[in-house]
């Protein structure tokens, strides 16, 4: 089973009328909401599913299937009887009944910054020395095991779903992005890294996916859109940052942007985009001149400072999960 983080899984309308359409929404805790107010409801795949109301292809013809489930890795995911199974038993079920109409129309999914949890947890030869030999191959195990595994979710879900339904996949954002430590320079190249494997896997000819880039959105932005700057600390984003994350999504299906509701606290600011993901290749080499605070970082192995991150993010909610039940 996925690692647990904060929140409970839950699954939107999983008992879908049977002649409606279905937006499926795949992932881990971001798609479960963790971190929005009102998970459902301001977590970005409510507010992606309320813009596809909008659509005139959908109105009200429509149904939320939210299989999100916080803690999941793309192992886990590919697991039998898990969230893949569940999702290939919905594409295939509706395609192959004879209701017309109630297909699956829309996927959504984002998934794999989990799988490097482990480099941060247990006995991980990264804990006594990130710079270690054993830490390099097994932060390059980790990257091998997600770029397979991400590639296979991938393909399966564009077999199943077939080439006229839309998917869309979601890169990963820095949430310590502006907050001048460690994982500031070094977060965003280790997330460029790990953006660059999602944009290969979206791009191959038997996937032909969309990409929502994420990465620019929170970028010198961290404490604004995620809970990290905040006692306890928890890198999942805010209401704004699920509202961007939303953002991204509706604007690669080539919906407005004014077409995802605003958050309560307002809609925030947005910068200025580049017309290119910001993606690293996947071979890509980590820049002598990054400014880390950690001498010799050129070495290091770039998803190691992702399963930092996202370590640090267990530690984040777990410390709220201990407060809450003290409380």
């Amino acid at each position: 089973m996925p690692l647990l983080l904060l929140g409970v899984c839950f699954a939107d309308q999983a008992t879908a009328e049977q002649n409606e359409q279905i937006y499926l929404a795949l992932g881990d805790s971001l798609a479960a909401g963790v971190g929005a107010s009102e998970p459902s409801g301001t977590g970005y795949v409510g507010l992606v599913y309320d813009a596809l109301l909008t659509d005139p292809a959908f109105f009200n013809d429509l149904t939320l299937m939210n299989l999100g489930d916080p803690g999941e890795t793309t192992t886990s995911m590919l697991t039998s009887g898990g969230q893949m199974d569940e999702a290939l038993n919905q594409i295939e079920g509706r395609r192959e009944d004879s209701i017309a109409g109630n297909e699956v129309a829309v996927i959504s999914i984002d998934i794999g910054a989990n799988d490097f949890i482990p480099l941060v947890l247990g006995d991980s030869p990264c804990l006594p020395n990130p710079l270690a030999e054993a830490c390099t191959q097994a932060a390059t195990s980790a990257l091998t095991t997600f770029r397979s595994n991400f590639a296979d979710i991938m393909r399966r879900l564009r077999a199943a779903a077939g080439p006229e339904v839309e998917i869309v996949a979601l890169g990963l954002y820095n949430p310590l992005s502006g907050t001048g430590g460690p994982f500031d320079a070094a977060g965003d190249a280790a997330v460029g890294l790990f953006n660059g494997n999602v944009a290969t896997a979206v791009a191959q000819p038997d996937v032909q996916a969309r990409l929502a880039d994420v990465f620019p959105l929170f970028q010198g932005r961290g404490p604004e859109l995620t809970h990290a700057a905040e006692l306890p600390p928890d890198v999942h984003p805010n209401d704004s940052g699920h509202y961007l994350l939303a953002l991204a999504v509706v604007t690669a299906l080539g919906l407005p942007p004014e077409a995802v509701a605003t958050p309560p606290s307002g809609a925030p600011a947005l910068p200025t985009l580049s017309s290119t993901p910001s993606t690293q290749s996947p071979t890509a080499t980590v820049p002598a001149s990054s400014s880390t605070g950690v001498e010799g970082d050129d070495d290091t192995p770039w998803p190691l400072y992702v399963g930092l991150i996202v370590g640090g993010m267990v530690v984040a909610t777990g410390l709220l999960a201990l407060v809450r039940r003290r409380r």
